[in-house]
């Protein structure tokens, strides 16, 4: 049996469950760089592997070995007949490799399904038992429904998304709300702030001085929280960059790179504050597009400053030309 999971803590706590069999972290944080459709899988790999080698997290080769490990003992299970379990939660995170993984299982036998709408780590290892115990298996709508999914969140523009989440979309009950939040990093109409970046400035404004303390507070305004730590500090040293950044260290000095790419372990402790212009652009009176840099990935959808294709519309809840 191989159980298949979202990263190195929900591992732990499913192995804490008495669970038998082997259990694999898929580990790629697919909200964030690059999905580019028309690429196989072969090719997405390694453009993942580049992506998140630019992060830090090791060299290219290293990441796409690990990668191509992780997909062949996948392939392995389903060529050998192995018992499939995927155990994934209701956020973004989650549901974005859940569509990847059944994109690539595509209908095999035996694959069984623990979903749930609470974070596994924080679920107690005897009821993590019971869930195992009544996991489902894997129905033919929902693979259906995730490789649809999965092939409009790697569109080069929000149109298929918003078309999908125009249909029934209760075969996976969870993806509905996931998918909307992915959209939610567009930058927005006016101020040009993705959600992510606007719950950030909001909470520096608040109050929350330290990349610990604005993490909790943009966790605690999720429906269902997904941003690790790491790639909320990527998203402050963005925005602490350039010649008008919106963000800056206490007392004037540069935010700089944020780990791992900067070896720095202060970089979370150290203190932080809106400069002038992150206050008038959280305000609404100016665009941080025009502003900060902007070069990332929304699924598919390559945003770039300062005039990107596609915005959200916060007030009318979707996509517009930019």
């Amino acid at each position: 049996m191989l159980h298949v999971t979202n990263g190195d803590s929900a591992e732990a706590s499913i192995r804490a469950a008495g669970v038998d069999g082997e259990i694999m972290s898929w580990l790629d944080a697919l909200h964030e760089g690059p999905l580019p459709g028309g690429l196989d899988a072969e090719a997405l790999r390694a453009e993942r592997a580049r992506f998140l080698a630019s992060c830090g997290w090791g060299t290219a080769e290293e990441i796409e070995t690990r990668l191509r490990a992780r997909d062949d003992r996948l392939t392995a299970a389903v060529r050998e007949g192995e018992e499939i379990v995927l155990w994934f939660e209701h956020d973004l995170f989650d549901q974005l490799q859940l569509l990847q993984i059944l994109d690539m299982l595509d209908g095999a036998p035996g694959v069984e399904a623990v979903l749930t709408d609470r974070h596994l780590t924080y679920i107690d290892p005897a009821w993590l038992a019971q869930l195992f115990s009544r996991r489902d298996p894997v129905e033919p709508a929902q693979v259906t429904l995730a490789r649809t999914a999965w092939e409009a969140v790697r569109a080069p523009d929000p149109s298929a998304i918003e078309a999908l989440l125009a249909i029934h979309t209760a075969a996976l009950p969870h993806l509905g709300p996931a998918l909307r939040r992915l959209l939610e990093e567009l930058p927005a109409t006016g101020d040009g702030l993705s959600r992510t970046e606007r719950q950030a400035l909001t909470a520096l404004a608040g109050g929350a001085s330290t990349p610990m303390a604005i993490l909790d507070a943009c966790a605690r305004d999720e429906e269902a929280a997904f941003l690790g730590d790491t790639w909320l500090w990527r998203r402050l040293a963005e925005l602490g960059s350039g010649e008008r950044p919106l963000v800056h260290v206490r007392g004037g000095g540069p935010v700089g790179p944020a780990p791992p790419v900067s070896s720095d372990e202060g970089f979370a402790r150290a203190e932080l504050e809106l400069t002038d212009t992150g206050r008038s652009v959280l305000a609404g009176e100016a665009d941080r597009a025009l502003l900060v840099p902007l070069d990332r990935w929304v699924g598919g959808i390559h945003v770039e400053g300062p005039r990107p294709a596609w915005r959200w519309d916060r007030a009318g809840g979707r996509a517009v030309p930019g």
